[in-house]
């Protein structure tokens, strides 16, 4: 009996100690290797102007490509004093410098210690002169490097000095745009002021306060019936500044109190475009965005609906094949949408309730949804500026997966870059595919990469594609492009890799216009068909539209039934074909009426979608109707951790794109950078729309909205014009071009190299060696009063093949040069506007290279 019990008790002990065991191998084997992602640790950085601090900085990790640091500006005092203020959020900090270097980021003009400062408290207060050695109106980035924690963090500024304080008179148009935001705050008290500088008119949108400009209503202008209370005071941004205009841009929050007492949170920016005179300061551009910050709260929610109130509606929804799972970005942040689970995830975000100060809200980055599966995982980039976490400060692309079921996040790849971060947000727009066996598919810089995930090894694919070589389907699986010949076209699968061609006939070209869905749409034209006009242009005339599913197979033939097709517009379901005849007189096409191919195909709509609903009280908002109902009181909101793994998971990427053979246009608007094109006349075309500029690889200005003299004429050529003889027995193109030569002191035998078959591009090309040529056929003739405004002529080509050139302007006329007679005279500007619309807006011009 007493070994009996002695047995039972040993084996009590056994198992007790076993279990102890069990649990402590587990507990080893089982530990969380997750974490949240880090704290920002970067200091920001504003400057004084006016008694006001404006253009905040966020530190970069590494030394970035000054030609490509298009950011803000600070025009310095007389002095070329700078006074900075360092926000350090209680990191430590040494070591402040700063190096002022040319635009183009070819050489550094002076670095030096930074000593006259001091600290209160987490704030640090400094200033310092730079040197003699910079030329006034000229622009230059300056950076301002600092010690924190050990990592040397870099912010750059453009910086423009002027011999007299304040010659751009910032601190009034500064004070301007924050004194008309306050108006529509406190309109009842300042109707008449704020009327006065509205336009409003049918231009203007009325439905929604997501977007209001100056063309848009009192009413919206002034927030409406909304009970909107400013949160924080705005940040001041001076985006542009120039003798005749500034952009200035203001970002800030404002609350919103609803019927059941919540308060909804809302990001605002507005962008102000202004002319200063010394008679009164004129508003050109008012434009407001207003987006909601949507955090999952029970009032976002309704059965069906997530709401996201006043909000633009192109907000990005990816969902799983069923629809039982969808992922979508809300101001820069994502969240994940499981009907199954009746759980909501904010899946990636670098603010939240945690993090909410301007280093965490700053919005630097993109975030694009790759894929959703019906597990509820998520494939996902990051792309811009890092915020925070182990990749602080630097700027790329970051890859991540989600899992639902861990509900942890991994970073799959970081493939970091030099540029800016809104360079980077713009290449992301182009190609960003993710294949089912673990490929990263991505165009930066002109070339195509694939990017196995698995090794971090990348290969690429497809090199030197300009924007009008190439075109991606509606769910960016497929690209096809042309060969720089146009003799073939080239389809990829991304999914596969599985690659098919399309062969032209001998005799013939080929180019792709477009995918409608994910159907090709591709021309071909006879070679005898395809044209040049004088200003070396090609025109291809196409006998041929057809249109090709993903497997290369023909759903559509189209043949005009009379002239060729010179052009294509995909609008939804339609093909909207541009016809023209050929004219033999003329050497040019003649203009026929459109034709356009229907597609019989519809537009899918998923189960879950955004719509816009109209109410009483907020005018248009934004919604994501759900495909199953929502149940709110149960609903799991969950924030996953990110998965620790060692090594690296960096991809190194090094551009070899020659700047010089394939130069870039970057069009910046009132809020930024707004596109990115490898055509200059396509650039300033878009620049005039957008009120913005146009700057190209070295950061040099291309073209300018609005920054023109009353008036202006190129003497030179005007006197040059009266002294010439037997003007009437030369041909008018090399008129032209002889005295844009002349005028830049160069003397060649124009005619000589007309008669050897060499266009205006390439004897402009030839001869002015330190300039660019710009083709700028298509643009308007307003705009080519840029370059007239600083005394660079713009030779026209008319229908019938002479030429002008537009020598200046006054408010009410341009001055033309007729180089057949030598007559300099003055022609109405809406008359000259509507003489070269009529003759086809055929421009050039150049650019004078940048002086260092």
């Amino acid at each position: 009996m007493k070994k009996t019990i002695i047995k039972i008790i040993y084996t009590i002990v056994v198992f007790i100690v076993s279990l102890l065991l069990i649990g402590h191998f587990t507990n080893v084997e089982t530990v969380d290797m997750t974490a949240r992602m880090g704290a920002p640790t970067f200091p920001t950085v504003t400057f004084e102007s006016g008694g006001k601090q404006i253009n905040m900085l966020h530190g970069y990790a590494q030394e970035m490509d000054v030609a490509h640091m298009h950011g803000e500006i600070m025009p310095t005092d007389a002095q070329r004093t700078i006074s900075f203020q360092m926000n350090t959020y209680g990191e430590s900090i040494s070591d402040l410098k700063f190096e002022v270097r040319q635009v183009s980021g070819n050489s550094l003009v002076e670095n030096s210690d930074i000593t006259d400062y001091s600290q209160d408290g987490e704030i640090i207060k400094g200033k310092f002169q730079m040197k003699d050695l910079i030329d006034p109106g000229k622009e230059y980035i300056l950076v301002i490097l600092a010690n924190v924690n050990g990592k040397t963090a870099r912010y750059y500024e453009r910086v423009i000095w002027t011999e007299e304080d304040n010659a751009y008179h910032t601190r009034e148009i500064v004070d301007f745009a924050l004194n008309f935001s306050n108006m529509t705050f406190n309109n009842a008290e300042h109707s008449e002021e704020l009327a006065k500088y509205l336009e409003s008119n049918a231009d203007g949108d009325n439905t929604s306060f997501s977007h209001v400009t100056i063309n848009s209503s009192y009413e919206q202008v002034t927030w409406g019936g909304l009970n909107i209370v400013a949160r924080t005071d705005p940040k001041v941004f001076v985006r542009d500044v120039h003798p005749q205009t500034s952009i200035i841009v203001l970002d800030y929050q404002v609350t919103q109190k609803i019927e059941d007492g919540t308060e909804k949170l809302y990001n605002v920016e507005e962008a102000y475009r202004i002319r200063y005179t010394s008679d009164r300061i004129y508003l050109l551009n008012f434009d407001r965005t207003m987006n909601y910050v949507f955090n999952a709260d029970t009032s976002d929610i309704t059965d069906n609906v997530i709401s996201l109130w006043i909000t633009d509606p192109n907000v990005t929804v990816k969902e799983s094949d069923g629809g039982g799972v969808f992922a979508f970005v809300s101001e820069d942040r994502l969240y994940v949408y499981n009907g199954t689970g009746n759980k909501i995830a904010l899946v990636f975000g670098f603010y939240n309730d945690e993090y909410t100060d301007d280093r965490a809200t700053f919005m630097g980055n993109t975030i694009h949804i790759l894929s959703v599966d019906e597990a509820g995982n998520v494939e996902f980039v990051v792309s811009g500026y890092m915020n925070r976490g182990d990749h602080e400060g630097y700027v790329g692309n970051a890859v991540y997966k989600y899992d639902s079921q861990l509900n942890t996040i991994e970073e799959m790849a970081f493939i970091s870059s030099k540029l800016h971060q809104d360079i980077i947000r713009s290449y992301s727009e182009k190609v960003l595919y993710i294949s089912t066996s673990g490929a990263l598919f991505i165009k930066l810089d002109g070339d195509v990469y694939m990017i196995d995930l698995d090794s971090r090894s990348q290969k690429k694919l497809i090199e030197n594609l300009s924007e009008d070589r190439y075109c991606i389907s509606e769910s960016g699986s497929i690209i096809a492009w042309h060969s720089e010949d146009k003799k073939t076209v080239q389809i990829m699968n991304l999914s596969t890799q599985v690659t098919s061609d399309i062969e032209a006939e001998s005799g013939d070209f080929v180019k792709v216009l477009g995918f409608m869905g994910e159907d090709l749409v591709y021309g071909m034209a006879h070679e005898y068909d395809v044209h040049s006009d004088r200003m070396g242009s090609t025109v291809y005339g196409m006998h041929s539209i057809h249109i090709v599913d993903s497997d290369g197979n023909i759903l559509e033939n189209y043949s005009p039934d009379q002239g060729v097709v010179t052009g294509v517009r995909i609008e939804d379901n339609v093909i909207r074909l541009s016809r023209a005849q050929w004219n033999d007189g003329s050497q040019l096409y003649d203009e026929l009426i459109d034709d356009q191919i229907m597609s019989t195909l519809k537009k899918e709509v998923g189960s879950n979608f955004i719509s816009v609903a109209a109410t009483e009280n907020y005018k248009n908002i934004t919604q994501i109707n759900v495909k199953s109902n929502v149940k709110k009181k149960s609903l799991i909101l969950q924030t996953p951790n990110m998965t620790l793994f060692e090594g690296s998971r960096d991809v190194q990427i090094d551009s070899d794109r020659s700047m010089d053979e394939n130069p870039y246009y970057f069009v910046y608007g009132l809020s930024g950078l707004k596109s990115i094109y490898d055509n200059p006349a396509e650039a300033v075309n878009d620049a005039y729309d957008a009120a913005g500029v146009v700057v190209n690889d070295i950061n040099q200005y291309v073209w300018v909205r609005g920054n023109l003299l009353t008036s202006n004429q190129i003497m030179y050529i005007t006197n040059l014009a009266e002294t010439r003889e037997n003007m009437t027995a030369e041909n008018s193109t090399s008129v032209c071009l002889d005295m844009i030569l002349q005028h830049r002191g160069i003397n060649v035998n124009v005619d000589s190299m007309l008669e050897q078959g060499k266009t205006v591009v390439d004897i402009l090309s030839e001869s002015l060696v330190n300039a660019k040529v710009l083709e700028l056929d298509g643009c308007k003739m307003e705009a080519m009063l840029y370059y007239v405004n600083q005394d660079i002529p713009v030779m026209a080509t008319l229908n019938d093949g002479s030429s002008l050139l537009i020598i200046g302007f006054n408010e009410m006329n341009t001055v033309l040069m007729e180089p057949t007679t030598g007559r300099v005279y003055k022609f109405g500007r809406e008359d000259s506007n509507n003489l070269f619309e009529n003759n086809g807006n055929h421009f050039v011009t150049y650019l004078p290279g940048l002086e260092n």
